[in-house]
């Protein structure tokens, strides 16, 4: 099981304005990475007819992104004022909506024995729109083939160039749980022998600022 936190909620300090919102091809930049993640999302849960596979949490502090993840099925919000602090607190706050949808399913759900599923954390930014669904689905398919647990750590890696999303198991999670400020979690995917998975195309890494600032 995967489950990944989609992390809108940020100051676009840089930008010079709220980039999340910056129209790029015909759409609010936040919405291009979301909706691939959505269609990735359908497609693996289509085609495990068991149980679930990826579920998506957004994080913001926007009630535009808010409303607009209220269309999508099977996609949870959380509205998140501190982030505002740094990214620990988007963090935190993704992983914390995820529990507490993981403790309600639980008790709808009637009780039966099945083995527990490997569990893991995957970050996404917004601010990567360039960031095609064939390297999404590269990094998963590798995540999912670590029978075990052996690998703790996953991230995307273009030559010497490494970047979003990261995946994490969730044994990690009182680690990230510790983080602080604006400090993220790739500090803590440095302390476990990550295992990246390359891609062909630098851009895909960029996020916003560096490519329309540069």
């Amino acid at each position: 099981m995967i489950h990944i936190i989609y992390m809108a909620a940020g100051n676009s300090r840089r930008f010079g304005s709220n980039k999340l919102f910056y129209e790029l091809d015909g759409k609010p930049m936040y919405r291009h990475l979301l909706d691939h993640l959505t269609e990735i999302k359908n497609r693996y849960n289509k085609s495990k007819s068991d149980s679930q596979t990826i579920d998506i949490t957004v994080v913001t502090r926007y009630r535009e992104i808010l409303d607009y993840c209220a269309c999508i099925p099977d996609c949870h919000a959380v509205i998140s004022p501190d982030s505002e602090k740094g990214i620990s607190y988007t963090i935190k706050a993704g992983i914390m909506a995820v529990q507490e949808q993981k403790k309600l399913k639980k008790s709808s759900e009637v009780t039966h024995h099945t083995a527990e599923k490997e569990e893991y954390y995957m970050f996404a930014v917004a601010d990567q729109p360039y960031l095609k669904s064939q390297s999404v689905i590269k990094l998963i398919d590798r995540v999912l083939k670590n029978t075990g647990g052996k690998r703790l750590a996953f991230s995307l890696r273009c030559g010497d160039a490494v970047g979003n999303p990261c995946v994490f198991n969730s044994s990690l999670i009182p680690q990230l749980l510790s983080l602080e400020g604006d400090k993220g979690g790739r500090s803590v995917a440095k302390k476990h022998d990550c295992v990246y998975v390359d891609i062909a195309d630098e851009r895909e890494l960029m996020d916003i600022d560096t490519y329309l600032i540069r």
